[in-house]
């Protein structure tokens, strides 16, 4: 299950990371921002590590494309730009992807390890859930 609220904040706090880092240290910003971004959902989503890396590649993708619609809303939807747009969609997305992925990873490992317990694989399911089938079954 998706957690919106959380996700919603990583993305808010990823575009806004990587533009302000992405001012101040070109290349090697974006990179510190988006691991940022994902490493603060990973560890608010705390379920297992699997919902950390779910969560984590969803604020990456996200931000990727928002980072893209931001920068061609700046060039007043010039068509000259359009080419170069999907040039750097096609390279940057899977790249904030990937590193969003290994943010929410290292998310879920920090909460885990805060909380001195082990490293869940899956994610329990709800008792509701168990009971409803022993009613039905």
């Amino acid at each position: 299950m998706i957690d919106q609220k959380n996700t919603i904040i990583g993305v808010v706090l990823g575009v806004a990371l990587v533009f302000i880092l992405g001012m101040l240290i070109p290349f090697v910003g974006y990179i510190i921002a988006l691991i940022v971004a994902s490493i603060v959902v990973g560890y608010l989503v705390n379920n297992s590590i699997k919902t950390g890396a779910m969560h984590g590649t969803l604020v990456g993708f996200l931000t990727g494309v928002i980072f893209i619609l931001i920068i061609y809303a700046y060039h007043a939807f010039s068509k000259e730009v359009v080419g170069g747009l999907i040039l750097i969609y096609l390279i940057l997305v899977p790249i904030f992807t990937l590193l969003g992925f290994g943010g929410g990873i290292i998310g879920a490992v920090i909460k885990a390890r805060q909380q001195k317990g082990s490293l869940p694989d899956e994610v329990p399911e709800p008792e509701n859930s168990k009971k409803d089938e022993e009613k039905n079954g």
